[in-house]
């Protein structure tokens, strides 16, 4: 039995999506809650966006520092924002993520494991020298996310440095209360041909679905304080992002009115892409920083949905994502 952690969920070819997906009525609703069963079984349910983490003295809860963005989060090239993301592949079968520090398998393969065998590969490589690889944590595969996605077939939302495919297994758990379930992250956003796109998906940690994408290398788990506390600023000390929190009356809005209000702060003030914006949600979002941040509401990112013409990506607690609607009624957070 999978539980859930909003009332909405879907099962999509035997995987479980991350994000809230819409239901035309009530009855949708109900039907999306329930037994997840065998892959590809009808009308399960997925945790989406968690319960948000208290936090002490705005750190975020000492057990979870190594799942959180510890260097600046890179951002696709074209977007006109900071931190562009750039690589070095000057070691053979290896890329050097220039921004983050970490290195990558230049090719992963398209063979399929299950979370523990994808977990015992990465544990065994030996490559450039190096036998410390292991399997990324969510927020590491999120910063190699491209926004717009690649001219491969099907598109890939990731930089054509490398030889990946589809869906890559994490080591952070996916948020629900089931054991049973490991997370992952579509880099086709492979959902999207369904009712909602999820960049973050979890289905059967047994089951052979996913690749196994090495990584090495991180930053040693931040012991200070990660955010620096201000009336109406938040700063991460890690990724060097400013968060602005507007006033009550206009926190929320469409996507045309979040683009209006950020910008209208001045000095650089915008909306934060998808990836700058899952480092406040991953692995939960910290009350403590962001008090009055309900704990089901989605946050506007500036990165557009290609999948969804008309659509942005939307984020929420815990590192749930979906393609919303331009209309649609998200929280407004501005960044600089």
């Amino acid at each position: 039995m999978v539980q859930t952690l909003l009332p909405l969920g879907c099962v999509l070819a035997g995987f479980l999506t991350l994000s809230a997906c819409s239901s035309s009525s009530d009855e949708d609703a109900a039907a999306g809650v329930g037994a997840a069963g065998a892959a590809g079984a009808e009308g399960g349910s997925a945790g989406e966006a968690g319960a948000g983490g208290s936090g002490e003295s705005g750190r975020g809860g000492e057990a979870n520092l190594a799942e959180v963005a510890q260097w600046p989060m890179p951002n696709a090239p074209h977007a006109g924002l900071p931190n562009t993301e750039k690589y070095d592949t000057s070691t053979p079968g290896v890329v050097h993520d220039l921004v983050t520090g970490l290195d990558w398998l230049q090719n992963p393969g398209s063979t399929l494991y299950s979370r523990a065998d994808a977990v015992s590969y990465c544990d065994a490589l030996s490559l450039a020298g190096k036998d410390d690889w292991r399997v990324p944590t969510f927020i590491e595969l999120v910063s190699l996310f491209d926004a717009v996605p690649n001219d491969a077939d099907p598109p890939l939302y990731l930089a054509s440095v490398f030889e990946a495919r589809d869906r890559y297994w994490c080591s952070t758990p996916p948020v629900t209360t089931s054991t049973e379930l490991g997370r992952m992250l579509a880099f086709t956003a492979d959902t999207c041909g369904a009712k909602s796109c999820s960049i973050g998906v979890s289905g059967e940690k047994g089951d052979a679905i996913a690749g196994a994408f090495c990584v090495r290398g991180s930053a040693a788990a931040a012991t200070s304080e990660r955010f620096d506390i201000e009336s109406d600023r938040v700063s991460d000390t890690l990724t060097g992002l400013a968060w602005i929190t507007l006033p009550s009356a206009i926190q929320t809005g469409t996507h045309a009115e979040a683009v209006s209000r950020c910008s209208a702060l001045g000095d650089g003030a915008r909306l934060p892409s998808v990836n700058e914006l899952l480092t406040i949600f991953v692995p939960l979002l910290d009350m403590g920083a962001f008090p009055d941040w309900p704990n089901s509401l989605f946050g506007w990112s500036s990165s557009a949905a290609p999948a969804k013409p008309g659509s942005f990506w939307a984020a929420a607690s815990g590192g749930a994502t979906e393609a919303a609607a331009a209309s649609a009624i998200n929280r407004i957070e501005c960044v600089r």
